[in-house]
């Protein structure tokens, strides 16, 4: 054997080590996401919570199922959206007109009303315009039909935009999973990819050592 050859002996081995290495990170990564995407499912579908229609006439595909995954919750994000749009477009002025065309959310939602959401927790114009009923009302005032209807509808703005942010923190979490599971899968294949050439390589020294 050279000198040559007895140096390439070491390399080669190292090569290989890296090789095995590269792809037993791969199937560790893989294996990680795929446990990560089974137990945020799994607490997911442990609360209980089923996927609401989004109207009547058009219920959406999924609704009526267990949310359990990144589709579902997406589903139930946009469910409670529409839901709060349905309910914060339902208040009206004493002409009949609509308060918030559309729906809004609870930063739009002015706020007049004190904390038991039955009096006015300052005076109100509609000179200065912070009136919400187009009335003027003084401090400990009654609230008016229309600034009820809109304290119910800011409590309900408030909840919505909660459970949207706490719906979307676990699809964020699928994403990730996702991502480990893409990246140990492209790990792996690289690694496998290594081990395939080094074989070859092999091989072919064997070839040339039986005709030398």
């Amino acid at each position: 054997m050279s000198n040559t050859e007895t140096a390439a002996a070491p390399k080669a081995d190292v090569a290989k080590i890296l090789a095995w290495l590269v792809t037993v990170i791969g199937v560790v990564m893989f294996i990680i996401g795929i446990v990560a995407y089974g137990g945020i499912s799994a607490q997911l579908k442990a609360q209980g919570i089923t996927v609401e229609a989004v109207t009547a006439d058009n219920p959406g595909p999924l609704a009526g199922k267990d949310v359990a995954g990144p589709f579902t919750a997406l589903a139930q994000v946009n469910g409670i959206q529409q839901h709060t749009i349905t309910s914060t477009s339902a208040c009206t002025y004493s002409d009949g007109t609509t308060v918030f065309p559309g729906g809004a959310t609870f930063g739009q939602i002015p706020r007049v009303a004190s904390n038991d959401g039955k009096t006015y927790s300052s005076a109100v114009t509609v000179s200065d315009g912070t009136s919400t009923d187009k009335a003027t009302h003084a401090k400990g005032d009654p609230l008016s039909t229309t600034d009820t209807c809109i304290y119910n509808a800011r409590n309900t703005a408030e909840q919505s935009g909660w459970l949207q942010a706490s719906l979307m923190l676990p699809v964020l979490a699928f994403a990730v999973a996702v991502f480990i599971m893409g990246v140990g899968l492209t790990v792996l294949v690289i690694g496998l990819a290594l081990l395939n050439n080094g074989r070859k390589k092999a091989a072919v020294k064997v070839v040339e050592e039986t005709k030398e």
